[in-house]
Parts: structure tokens; sequence; C-alpha cells
């Protein structure tokens, strides 16, 4: 064993760090991570040099050290995928040895060829020494290749001797059971329970070592697997916490979740997984209650795996995220005929995926259909425009479920928005959340929302950040805040162009509102002359508890009087 690790490292290889998307050097003991990248990202001048060879990750593995990246999925081999290759090659070798070829062909040519009863004609000596003649050189080959195959079992056998002597404290103490956990194996099992684990696993070797904790407890049918209900691998903020899954890790994750029936949440956002590793985690997606899927480039082949799950009647999915994955009409299409069929899945986010007119149609056809239990609608960033609005005005005027839809980040405009105001205004819209953050909105489209802000009696948050309202929209939706009509309890204005009088209308118009609990006026141009009217806002609204002023233009003499208007107005917290 340890003459063939010494020849294994003694091979001429190249190590050099790789630079690439997403890609960090580094050792463990410094929590420094390296992700390879896949050829076709690298330059043309640095495709096909210096490549490692795949023994020496398994070198890595065997000996406990981290010389070696172990996050390297593209060429890493670990101790579980030596067993499935253990089995296969024996099953193989079995089959060669204890059914020579000789014997099967002169079976096979006895029963087709030659007439029983023939004279003068002994076919089992005659032809084996024909085929022991014309088939020389492959009965050779095939020697060779069992010569081979045995010499690998051997190795193989010997890596996973010593692979699982060196796991021992991971994997079990010696003499224990099999299914009982080592304090390391608890201490990372705990560590993917509940909710706490999301500061127990940031890193990426970190989440390497539950993908392989969580296969090895399902190999060996660990009790403390079940405690197992939320999943995260992946990391919808920042890809460099992500870990790579090539379609191998895929399999890998699927045969470990496939013991608990179900899942609270598997996080698997930017995780390279693409429409290969999705295919082998189709067997266990319809049992994640909470699927998150974004920024994986799964395609619009990868939503029809995903549709399969999703028409399963034991589908579990309540919340899927498949957010930036290069959705196009044809998947969109697909993925709304599901919704239809599907009554399990209540919160959609399709963020940044640039599906076209098409797309918005079969969306708004499956939110008018009766059955549709989509409650949280999320198209941030898809290229919806005022032409797709009267659509989907139309779908929001008769659906009976949708009560939260998040369009930021579009190209709505003025009219768009007034599409959906004439939707609000209809007795039976029951949308509660509406985000219309940077539309390019002016003063022009607050004509039609005043009128929706007083006559719609669902309507509990609504986002206008990142646009340009200016002093004439704040002055009407302060108007609208006046009346008794008006229910918003959140209202965000964060960088709408609002100076020092808008202070004064809002005051004014609180004072006499009962709902409204918090109010975001971040990144605005007011300075210290507002400070009176944000005092008399503080102490004059009797239902406000939050209100945002950071990154204005306050001296730090104002902060310091908002401080104080804090401390006298005991029930309203301000954020400078």
């Amino acid at each position: 064993m340890e003459d063939g690790l010494t020849r294994l490292r003694e091979s001429p290889t190249s190590h050099k760090a790789e630079d690439g998307r997403g890609a960090e050097v580094g050792d463990e003991s410094r929590q420094l991570l390296r992700c390879v990248v896949k050829e076709e990202d690298l330059p043309m001048g640095e495709r096909g040099t210096d490549r490692r060879p795949p023994q020496e990750d398994l070198i890595a593995e065997v000996t406990g050290t981290d010389e070696w990246s172990s996050d390297t999925h593209l060429y890493r081999v670990s101790r579980f995928y030596c067993q499935r290759l253990l089995l296969a090659m024996d099953g193989f070798v079995e089959r060669l040895t204890c059914a020579p070829l000789e014997e099967a062909l002169l079976y096979r040519q006895e029963q087709e060829d030659l007439q029983p009863g023939a004279e003068g004609v002994q076919p089992s000596r005659s032809l084996l020494k024909m085929l022991k003649e014309r088939d020389k050189p492959f009965g050779e080959s095939v020697a060779d290749l069992l010569t081979r195959l045995t010499s690998m079992q051997q190795n193989l056998q010997d890596l996973l001797k010593d692979a699982a002597e060196r796991a021992e404290g991971f994997c079990g103490a010696p003499g224990g059971s099999a299914g009982r956990p080592s304090a390391s194996q608890t201490d990372i099992v705990s560590a993917g329970t509940g909710g706490r684990q999301l500061g127990h696993i940031e890193s990426v070797a970190a989440k390497r070592r539950l993908l392989d904790t969580m296969y090895l407890m399902s190999e060996t049918h660990n009790a403390n697997l079940l405690q197992m209900s939320r999943i995260i691998l992946g990391d919808s903020k920042e890809p460099a916490n992500a870990l790579r899954l090539c379609p191998v890790d895929c399999s890998t994750l699927a045969a470990a979740l496939t013991p608990l029936g179900g899942v609270e949440e598997a996080n698997l956002c930017h995780c390279c997984i693409g429409p290969e590793g999705l295919q082998e985690l189709a067997t266990i997606l319809h049992h994640c209650r909470s699927l998150r899927l974004s920024w994986n480039n799964l395609g619009d082949l990868g939503v029809k795996i995903l549709c399969f799950s999703l028409r399963e009647p034991q589908c579990k999915i309540q919340e899927l995220w498949v957010d930036s994955n290069g959705l196009s009409g044809v998947g969109t299409k697909d993925l709304a005929y599901c919704m239809v069929k599907n009554q399990s899945v209540v919160l959609l986010s399709l963020s940044y995926n640039r599906f076209g007119e098409a797309a918005v149609k079969y969306l708004c056809d499956a939110l008018k259909r009766r059955c549709c239990t989509i409650q949280y609608l999320r198209l941030c960033g898809t290229g919806i425009t005022s032409a797709f609005c009267r659509q989907l005005a139309w779908a929001l005027a008769t659906n009976r479920s949708l009560t939260v839809l998040d369009l930021d980040n579009n190209q709505l405009r003025d009219a768009g928005v007034s599409h959906l105001c004439g939707a609000l205004m209809k007795p039976d819209c029951k949308i509660q959340t509406l985000r219309l953050g940077s539309n390019r909105l002016t003063a022009l489209c607050t004509l039609e929302l005043t009128r929706a802000l007083n006559t719609n009696r669902s309507l509990r948050q609504l986002s206008l950040n990142y646009n340009r309202l200016g002093v004439p929209g704040l002055r009407r939706l302060s108007t609208a805040l006046k009346g008794a009509a008006c229910r918003i309890q959140k209202l965000e204005l964060d960088e709408n162009g609002l100076r020092d009088s808008c202070a004064d209308d809002l005051a004014t118009a609180l004072s006499e509102n009962r709902w409204l609990k918090g109010l975001y006026l971040n990144r605005n141009c007011f300075t210290d002359r507002s400070i009176p009217a944000f005092q008399r806002l503080a102490t004059g609204c009797r239902a406000l508890r939050y209100l945002w002023l950071c990154r204005n233009q306050f001296s730090p003499e104002g902060r310091n009087e908002l401080e104080t208007v804090q401390e006298s107005a005991h029930r309203v917290t301000i954020f400078v």
C-alpha cells in the first residue's frame, strides 16, 4: 500500500492553482477554499495545461491531509465511489472467470449451426480448438484485462482499508455499532439540523464534509440521519460559499436523502448543478418542501426535469426558487402548466429569467385558473414592460390566491402601474404586498395609485423604492394616506428625490393615519431643516413604530437631535 502511494506521489505532475470565476485558493487551516473551474471557462492560453491527475485527490483523502484540495469535485474520488466501483468489478470478474467466453461461444455454435446426430462430428473438441486458434489474441487480451482488474481490486481494497482505519474517529469507534455516530459525526449532523446550521457550515469544506457524512450515514442506516431537516449546500447571496456539485455529487446527495422521505429545506443555490446534475436529483426533488435551485444554469431542459417532480402525486414542494436559470418561453410554458396541475406550490420565484411576452401570457393563464394555489410570485428583473401589464392586470383581477407580487427591477413605467392599479381597485383582488421598486416611475403614476389606495381594502405593504416620484408624487400619496380607507402598514420610498417639504406633508398626513407602522425614507435629500417635521411625525402618528432615514443629508448635530427625538417619542425607533 505504501509503495503504491509512493509511486503515485512521485508521478510527474504540475501543481498549480487555477484562476477562475468563484475560485479561491487556500487551505482549511486558514478557512480558505479552492474550487476548480471547468476547462471551457479558462482562457484559451491556459487550457490543457498542468492538469492534476485524479489519483492525487484520492491520496489526499486517504492520508487525511489537505495538501491537495478536497473540494476539486471535477476529479474527486471518494471512498464511497471506490466501494461502488469495487462491487461492480467483483461481479464482472466473477462472470468472466465462472463462465469462460469460449464455452459460451461453443454452446451457441452447437445450438445454432451443428445438427445433432451428424456422423463423424465431434463439435466439442473441434470447435474449442478452432476458437482457441482463431481468437488467441482476444483470449490474451481477456487474460490481460483480468490481471489488471485483479490488481486494481487489490489496490482499491487496500485504499479502502487504509481510509477506514484513518476514519475510525469520523465514522464511529472501533468495535462499536455501525449505526452509532462518533462525536465529530454528531457535530456535523447537528450542524445540518434545524435553523442553527447557518453559522456552522458557511465554508465549502464543511459543506463537503456534511455531504460525505450524509452519504456514509445512509449507507450504514444510521438513525441520526433522520434528524436532518435542512440541507444547506448552496448560498443565495455568496457564490463562493456554495459547494459546486458535479453529477456524481448529485447522485450521492440523492442516495443520502432517499431514506429521509421529506426535507424541510434544500438550498442548492449557486451549486452549478445544470440539467445533468438535476437529472440525478430527480428522484428526491418532490420530497423537499422548500427547494432553492437559483443560479444553477438549468435552462429549459432542467425545468422539464423539474416539472416531472412537480407532477408527482405525492409532491411536497411548497416553495420553489428557480431565479436566474436561463428560462425562456418554452421552459416557462412547461412550468406554468405544472402550476395548474400542482396543488402544493404556494411560492414561485422566477426572478432574473429574461422570458418574453409569450411566457408572461402562460403565467397569466395559470393565475386565472381557480385551481391555482400560488400565493407569492416573484418576477424581479424579468424584463416585464407596460405592454405585459395589461395581461397581468386581468389575471390579478380574477385570481383568488395571490397575496404577494414582486415586480422590482422591471420596465413597468407609469403606464404599466396604471394597468395594475385598475386590478387593485377590483373588489376580488387579494394582493396584500406589492413591490414596484426600480421601475422608472414618476409622479404621474401616483394619479392612479392614490385612487387604488382609497379603494383597495387588502393592500398592506407598498414598495416604490428607487424611482423618481419627487415632491409632487409624495404629496398625492400623502393625500391618500389621510383617507380612512387607506390601510397601508408599510411604505417604502427609498431614493425617490424627496426633499424637506415632503417631511411636512408626511407629518400632516400621518397625524390622522391609524395604520402605518413602518416608513422607509432612506437615500433621499432630507436635511436638518426637516427635523422638526420628523419630530411631529414621530410623536403625532399613533401607529408608527419604525422610521428609516439612513443616508440622507443630515449633519452630525442633526443626527444627534434625531436620536433625542427617538428618546422622547418612546414608541418610534428612528434609524439614521
